[in-house]
C-alpha cells in the first residue's frame, strides 16, 4: 500500500503531506479544487513524464517522494527489477520513492536510494499500481497482463506449466537437432579425426630425433668414412704399418731384456700395452666398417622420416613432446564430441515425439483458456450491467501466435463496447476515460482475488452514473478494497459514503499564489461533505448523508482483512 506522499513546489499544491491507511480511500473536493492533481503528482511519482508546466517559478525545483508498505507477494514480484537494476532491496517491506523536477524540465529518480531511470521507475510503477481514468499506468491494456490475469482466474497454472515445460524440452531438442547438423561442429569433428589419425599414424617417439640425425650424418657421409677407416686401417695393419713394426720392436727387446733385464721390463710393458691397443684398435675399425653401410633407400628412408617429424612439428609443435601432448588433447576433445554428439542426435530422434508432447499441451491449455474466457466475459458483462452498461458488450478475443511458445499458442485481447451497434474494440481504443475506468472496476472486481497489483486508482469512475448505480460502483470500490488499496476520486456521495477513509480537497488563495489542502474527515465531517455533494447542507441533505454512512458497511461495523493489500 501507499503509506505516504510528500509533494513539494507543484502548481496548486505548494507542499503537501498525505498519510494514507489500508482498504478503501475516497477524495473528494469541490470542482475544479485539484482533487486529479494528487493522482497526476502520483503518476509523476512513478514514471509519467514531466514537462516544464510543473513548475510554480523558474527557481525552485519540485519533488514527489512516496513510501510504500508493501506484502510477500508485491515484494516478490519486484525483487528481480531491484536487483537486476542495482537497487538496494526493501527492508521490512518499505519501498522508498523519490522524485525531483529542475526548472530545465529536467528529471532524477531515486528508489530505495537508488539513483535509476525513468525506465526503471515506470518498471516498478506498473508492479505496484494502477491508474484508472486519464492516466497512464495501466496494466489491464497490455495483452501480456491480460493473458496471465486470465490464466490466474481460470486456475490454469499447472497447464500453463506444463505448456513451458514442454516448451523448454522442445527447444533443447531442437538445440540437439541444429547442434547434431551443424555443419561446423561437422567440420571440427573430421578435422579433429584428421588430426589424430595424422599424428597417431607416424608413431612417434620423442628420442627418435636423435637417433635420426646421427644415423643420418652416418650415412650422408658414408663413403668418406669408408676411405678414412680403410686408409687408418692400411697406415696400422698393412706390411710394414705400426703394428708390424710393434712386432720387430718387441724382437728387439727380447735382445735387450736378455742382456739387461731390469733396465728393459719398464719399455716391455709399454711395448706390450701398445700391441694390445694396436690389436683391439684393429677389431674396432673392423666393426665400425662392416656397419657403414651406404644404402640410398636407407638414406632416403631417413629423410622422409625427418620431414615427417619436422612438418609434425610445424603444425602441433614446436617439440615432438608438444605433438604427442596435441594428439592426447584431440583425442579427448574428439571423445567429448562423439558423447555430445551421440546425446544431440538423441535428442534429434526425440524431437517429433516431444514436438507431440508440446502441441497436445498447447491444445488443451488453449482448450481451457476459451472456457476461462467466456466465463470471465459473463462475470464481467454482469458486473457492467450493474455499473450502468447494461447492454454492453465485453469478450475476449483470440489471436494466435504465428508460433505457439512458452506461453501457449494464443493471446488474449479484451474487447468492449458500451453500445451493442458498435462492434467492441480493444480496452485501449476506448474513448471515454470515466467509461475506461467503470470497464476496468468490473474487470478487477471480476479478477480481484487473483489480481496481484496492490494499490489500484480510480478517477472518473463515476462519470456520467448516479442513483443505485452510483451505490453498486461504491460497492464494488469497497469490495475491492478488501484486497487491494483502492483511492477513487468522486464526485458522487453514494460513492464516498463507502469509503473506509475520507479525504477532501480544498483550494485557497493567498498572495496571489492559489494552494491546495487535503483534510483527513471525521464521521460528523463526512456526513457535512456528503451533504454538500448531495445539493447543500440542508437538513434534508444532512440526514440523507447520515443514512448514506450509516448504510455503507466499514471498518468499525465489518470484518475486513488487509493483510492482502
Amino acid at each position: 500500500m501507499l503509506r505516504s506522499l510528500r509533494v513539494e513546489h507543484l502548481p496548486l499544491i505548494g507542499s503537501l503531506e498525505w498519510t494514507l491507511e489500508p482498504g478503501f480511500t475516497v477524495i473528494t473536493g469541490e470542482t475544479g479544487a485539484g482533487k486529479s492533481l494528487l493522482l497526476g503528482a502520483l503518476g509523476l511519482l512513478l514514471g509519467n513524464k514531466a514537462d516544464r508546466s510543473l513548475h510554480l517559478d523558474g527557481e525552485k525545483t519540485c519533488s514527489v517522494e512516496g513510501e510504500f508498505v508493501l506484502n510477500d507477494h508485491a515484494a516478490e514480484a519486484l525483487d528481480p527489477l531491484l536487483d537486476s537494476s542495482g537497487i538496494d532491496r526493501c527492508e521490512e517491506g518499505r519501498l522508498l520513492v523519490k522524485r525531483s523536477i529542475s526548472p530545465s524540465g529536467g528529471s532524477r529518480q531515486f528508489v530505495n536510494g537508488c539513483s535509476t531511470t525513468r525506465t526503471i521507475l515506470r518498471q516498478v510503477g506498473d508492479l505496484l499500481l494502477d491508474l484508472h481514468g486519464p492516466h497512464e499506468h495501466q496494466s489491464l491494456l497490455q495483452r501480456s497482463a491480460q493473458l496471465a490475469l486470465l490464466d490466474a482466474f481460470g486456475g490454469l497454472h499447472d497447464l500453463v506449466a506444463g505448456v513451458e515445460e514442454a516448451f523448454e524440452k522442445l527447444e533443447t531438442a531442437r538445440s540437439g537437432e541444429r547442434i547434431f547438423s551443424d555443419p561446423e561442429r561437422e567440420r571440427q569433428r573430421l578435422r579433429l579425426t584428421s588430426m589424430i589419425a595424422e599424428i597417431d599414424q607416424a608413431s612417434i617417439r620423442c628420442e627418435e630425433e636423435e637417433q635420426i640425425a646421427r644415423e643420418l650424418q652416418r650415412a650422408q657421409h658414408g663413403w668418406k668414412l669408408i676411405e678414412l677407416v680403410g686408409e687408418l686401417s692400411e697406415l696400422l695393419f698393412a706390411e710394414g704399418g705400426a703394428l708390424d713394426r710393434v712386432s720387430r720392436a718387441r724382437r728387439l727387446l727380447g735382445g735387450w731384456s736378455s742382456l739387461d733385464a731390469p733396465g728393459a721390463t719398464k719399455a716391455g710393458e709399454l711395448l706390450e700395452a701398445a700391441a694390445v691397443d694396436l690389436r683391439e684398435m684393429e677389431a674396432l675399425l673392423l666393426d665400425y666398417r662392416e656397419r657403414l653401410e651406404v644404402d640410398p633407400d636407407r638414406l632416403n628412408a631417413l629423410e622422409q622420416r625427418r620431414s615427417l617429424l619436422e612438418g609434425l612439428k610445424r603444425k602441433y609443435g614446436p617439440t615432438l613432446s608438444d605433438v604427442l601432448a596435441t594428439l592426447r588433447n584431440a583425442e579427448r576433445e574428439l571423445a567429448e564430441e562423439e558423447a555430445e554428439r551421440l546425446r544431440h542426435r538423441a535428442l534429434a530422434e526425440k524431437r517429433p515425439e516431444i514436438q507431440g508432447r508440446f502441441e497436445e499441451a498447447v491444445r488443451k491449455l488453449g482448450e481451457e483458456r476459451r472456457r476461462v474466457g467466456e466465463l470471465l466475459a459473463r462475470k464481467v458483462s454482469g458486473e457492467l450491467a450493474a455499473l450502468g452498461f447494461p447492454r454492453a458488450d465485453f469478450r475476449v478475443e483470440w489471436l494466435l501466435r504465428p508460433q505457439p511458445g512458452r506461453r501457449g499458442g494464443e493471446e488474449a485481447e479484451f474487447l468492449f463496447t458500451a453500445n451493442p451497434g458498435r462492434p467492441p474494440l480493444p480496452l485501449r481504443e476506448t474513448a471515454s476515460s470515466g467509461e475506461m475506468a467503470r470497464v476496468m472496476l468490473a474487470i478487477k472486481t471480476v479478477l480481484a482475488a487473483v489480481d496481484r497489483i496492490p494499490i489500484l486508482i480510480f478517477d472518473e469512475v463515476d462519470a456520467n452514473v448516479a442513483g443505485e448505480t452510483a451505490w453498486k460502483v461504491g460497492a464494488r470500490l469497497r469490495t475491492l478494497g478488501l484486497q487491494h488499496q483502492v483511492i477513487c476520486v468522486t464526485h458522487l456521495a453514494p460513492v464516498a459514503a463507502q469509503g473506509d477513509s475520507h479525504f477532501s480537497v480544498r483550494k485557497s488563495a493567498f498572495d496571489n499564489t492559489v494552494t491546495l489542502s487535503l483534510e483527513h474527515l471525521d464521521s460528523h465531517q463526512r456526513a457535512e461533505e456528503l451533504a454538500r455533494m448531495l445539493g447543500g447542507k440542508s437538513d434534508e441533505s444532512l440526514a440523507l448523508a447520515a443514512r448514506m454512512l450509516a448504510s455503507a458497511p466499514h471498518p468499525d461495523r465489518a470484518s475486513r482483512d488487509g493483510s492482502d493489500r
